[in-house]
């Protein structure tokens, strides 16, 4: 078994995104908004902030009030010397994030989370722009970053059409912000997806969802690649009797979902994927940054 680090993976896009922001010539500007006092949350804001600056992308941390975040959002929608935006959430814990959310301009909107890069996604349609093939779409940040680890270890295969065909997958997370988008693109991709959440099973096929009977325990005995992304204590840990030997595992929860022997049992386990999502993030601020601003700096 090897365990794969995303932090030495995440390092490769990191030096890339250095590379290009240098060769650019002008100043990426991104505001970071956090209106919560947990610690957990602040030490992650302060350190992509970190990242952000080390590759020369200017990243503006600023603490405001909960009540305070949707004037500041529009206020920095309207900013046009800011390219990116990003929003530490949960922030309300309610339908209330949803709308802050989408209450952020398509266009600096890092973690491809509003419903303008949500339909493409679940249209699959690859382009930022209708007819212009050469700006492609964001996809948001943690369930790219999932993807991107499986195609550093071999799982995705690359310059294919649908890279993970035949695979059959199954994901404990459904939420609209990381799970069901991570479903779709998957099922995009080629793959069968099993999603579990609280309401029960749902099966993916070409971005498509189905009503299903299906137990975790037959979920996971079929299982490819096992994906857990549940932010409670209270989760049964998945154990090695419940998957299959060389089940790929991954977690993403800041919770482990899986028993700590897990790896006897697996050929790939990534207990992590933080450091690869912060690479994303900086990924599809460079990428807002081709598709929507660059001409305004020639």
């Amino acid at each position: 078994m090897t365990s794969h680090d995303p932090s030495v993976v995440a390092e490769k896009y990191v030096e890339a995104i250095r590379d290009e922001v240098g060769k650019l010539g002008c100043k990426i500007n991104v505001v970071g908004f956090i209106a919560t006092d947990d610690q957990p949350s602040q030490s992650y804001a302060k350190a992509t902030r970190q990242k952000f600056n080390e590759v020369g992308i200017s990243y503006d941390l600023r603490q405001v009030e909960r009540l305070e975040l949707e004037q500041a959002i529009m206020e920095a929608n309207a900013d046009s010397d800011l390219h990116g935006i990003f929003i530490y959430f949960p922030v309300f814990h309610s339908q209330q994030d949803s709308y802050l959310r989408n209450l952020v301009d398509y266009r600096k909107d890092i973690e491809a989370g509003s419903h303008y890069w949500v339909r493409k996604l679940y249209a699959n349609d690859r382009f930022a722009i209708a007819g212009d093939s050469s700006r492609k779409a964001l996809l948001p940040c943690t369930p790219l970053a999932i993807i991107k680890m499986l195609t550093a270890v071999g799982i995705y295969k690359e310059d294919v059409e649908r890279p993970i065909e035949g695979r059959l997958v199954t994901i404990f997370n459904r939420s609209e912000v990381n799970g069901r988008p991570l479903a779709v693109m998957m099922s995009n991709d080629g793959a069968g997806v099993y999603s579990f959440d609280i309401n029960g099973p749902l099966l993916f096929e070409n971005a498509k969802p189905y009503e299903v009977k299906i137990t975790r325990k037959e979920a996971l005995a079929q299982s490819d690649i096992v994906i857990t992304g549940v932010p409670h204590k209270s989760f049964e840990k998945i154990g090695c009797d419940e998957i299959r030997p060389g089940t790929v595992c991954v977690n993403f929860s800041s919770w482990p979902n899986f028993e700590d022997d897990i790896e006897r049992h697996t050929d790939i386990y990534i207990p992590k994927i933080g450091p690869m999502t912060v690479a994303m993030c900086m990924r599809n601020t460079l990428r807002l940054f081709r598709n929507f601003h660059l001409e305004s700096h020639a």
